[in-house]
């Protein structure tokens, strides 16, 4: 009985602890923070109705504050995620805070970091690749989206590759974002993680997170956040509100700036610092493969958050009769001012 008794209590202290990581932003009604409860309902019922995708979270904040959120079935909020190319821009952050405490520099040369891993010939190219580069995914070397699962020495099969000129041509690759990960436990003694839970996590209460390792002991940086839909908030709030949290400045306004504004054009879209330029004015966001979204809109001071698995890939599509609907949420901030704008509103 006193085993029993003893795994009883274990199990609700580990439940407690979890829900403790949920729930601690404050809620509001969206009229009260100028928005159109039905409008909130139609961005749900709209992501919800979306071919191939199931919806696993969305939060949507004003003012700091939820206004709204869904967890269906079987999702719940203490749930972590895998995030999949979100986590670069927890990468981004992670930069910037190393340069703030004088770690590092955007011009220091990567091959410095890795002396050991350097192939016996360094080319001009490779030497001149730099932390911008990386940030900007522009290295001159082309992605090999393979190479993580066919090797176990990532750095120098990456740092071997033929180099083009760096900072020339955008080239997605979540191997850049890695080499960025190796950098920040190389100048500061500590993982990413570990860098992150002491300069950002800690502080702002965020607890139950995790993140993969590579062969090499360094955590894949580029990929593999496991993170709780409401912690995504709160890092979305703390880019939103410029680097600052409950008053205190966790990462610099200047570095957030230049994180969220054009350092590269990338196709169709603009990138910045390990994250992605929206069409829609004024909004960036953090966005990670099958539909994962951490959507920043300084204008309006709205986050929203969007976990998921979905298989399309598109933007707004018209369907039978007179009905349109948002046909992915690449761009989620269109489709919540598709709602609000449907209902003849605008927010306040």
């Amino acid at each position: 009985m006193k085993i029993n008794l003893v795994l009883l209590t274990l199990c609700m202290l580990v439940h407690t602890s979890l829900l403790a990581q949920t729930n601690e932003l404050q809620r509001s009604i969206p009229e009260a923070e100028g928005v159109p409860s039905e409008a909130v309902i139609t961005l749900f019922d709209s992501l919800t109705a979306l071919p191939h995708t199931d919806i696993h979270s969305v939060i949507v904040l004003r003012h700091g504050k939820v206004i709204g959120e869904i967890y269906p079935t079987p999702f719940a909020p203490e749930y972590r995620h895998t995030m999949y190319s979100c986590s670069k821009t927890f990468v981004g952050a992670a930069v910037g805070l190393a340069i703030a405490d004088n770690r590092l520099r955007l011009t220091d040369r990567v091959v410095s970091f890795f002396p050991e891993q350097l192939p016996d010939s360094v080319s001009e190219n490779l030497s001149n690749i730099t932390v911008r580069h990386l940030l900007t995914m522009t290295s001159g070397i082309t992605p090999d989206w393979n190479m993580r699962n066919v090797c176990t020495n990532w750095l120098s099969t990456f740092l071997a590759k033929p180099v083009k000129t760096p900072g020339v041509q955008f080239e997605y690759d979540s191997i850049s974002t890695y080499v960025l990960s190796a950098i920040i436990q190389k100048v500061t003694g500590m993982t990413l993680l570990d860098y992150l839970k002491l300069k950002l996590f800690n502080p702002m209460n965020i607890k139950e997170v995790a993140w993969e390792i590579s062969p090499e002991g360094i955590h894949t940086g580029g990929w593999g956040l496991h993170i709780q839909s409401e912690s995504l908030a709160k890092f979305g709030l703390l880019l939103l509100n410029q680097g600052k949290w409950k008053g205190k400045q966790l990462l610099s306004s200047s570095w957030i700036k230049q994180m969220t504004s054009k350092q590269m054009e990338a196709g169709d879209e603009d990138y910045g610092y390990q994250m992605w330029l929206c069409d829609y004015p004024g909004a960036v966001r953090a966005d990670g493969a099958l539909g994962q979204y951490v959507l920043i809109m300084p204008k309006e001071d709205m986050v929203v958050v969007i976990t998921e698995c979905t298989l399309i890939n598109g933007r707004f599509a018209s369907l039978q009769e007179e009905s349109s609907v948002l046909y992915s949420s690449e761009l989620c901030a269109e489709l919540l001012y598709f709602c609000i704008e449907r209902f003849g509103s605008s927010v306040c």
